[in-house]
């Protein structure tokens, strides 16, 4: 049955509901510090839908998940159905909410959708003025994006190329590929807010696993 658990050994093994069991009444001010980190738009980076978000509880409600936001995640109906029908995995929601929450933290909440949006370009598409440049410039010095000149008018026009980097790029496909590990790993080095050994914040951390009573 959806939901139950069986016994194995001393601890328990839970199974993922085949439809969403969410719970209702969610605070304001919770829903809006979590779709606020997701850009008001689903996690899930392949979609980024924004016409309609579910609030998806990672650890879940029928095994005694929580409201607080590190336990919940915007998904559009579509995605969130996909996860219950088991198409997303666990590990790979846990993934989208750690790239979630660390670049949130690290720059503002489009920086996400502006790594993507350069990564879907082919090099040297985006030609911007200087104060457009400006509008990169915390993802350029994280050395996720970079910046070249290509025109300049006697300095009356004066214009520039910007790319995501190699490090971007990697970036972008590991939080794609919904590999906790990959991500982690490629998160390693100076990223605003990730420690050095690419240490993912806490609060993304997964819940601990049910215990059997006795």
């Amino acid at each position: 049955m959806a939901g139950s658990s069986k016994k194995a050994g001393s601890a328990s093994v839970v199974k993922k509901t085949n439809t969403p069991n969410e719970r209702k009444g969610l605070p304001l001010k919770t829903k809006t510090v979590v779709l606020t980190e997701s850009g008001y738009r689903c996690a899930v980076p392949t979609c980024r839908n924004i016409l309609a978000l579910d609030m998806h509880h990672m650890y879940q409600v029928a095994h005694g998940g929580g409201d607080d936001p590190s336990n919940l995640i915007a998904l559009c109906p579509t995605c969130h159905a996909l996860y219950h029908r088991g198409t997303i995995s666990a590990d790979a929601i846990y993934a989208y909410k750690s790239m979630l929450v660390a670049i949130s933290r690290a720059f503002d909440v489009d920086a996400v959708d502006k790594l993507l949006f350069l990564n879907s370009l082919a090099k040297d598409a985006l030609i911007i003025s200087g104060d457009g440049v400006l509008r990169f410039d915390r993802l350029i010095a994280a050395g996720l994006a970079g910046f070249d000149p290509k025109a300049n008018n006697g300095n009356l026009i004066v214009t520039y190329s910007i790319n995501i980097s190699d490090k971007g790029r990697l970036l972008i496909e590991a939080w794609k590929s919904g590999d906790r590990d990959r991500l982690k790993q490629t998160m390693a080095g100076p990223l605003p807010g990730i420690a050095s050994d690419g240490t993912l914040p806490p609060a993304t951390q997964a819940a601990p696993k049910t215990k059997s009573k006795k």
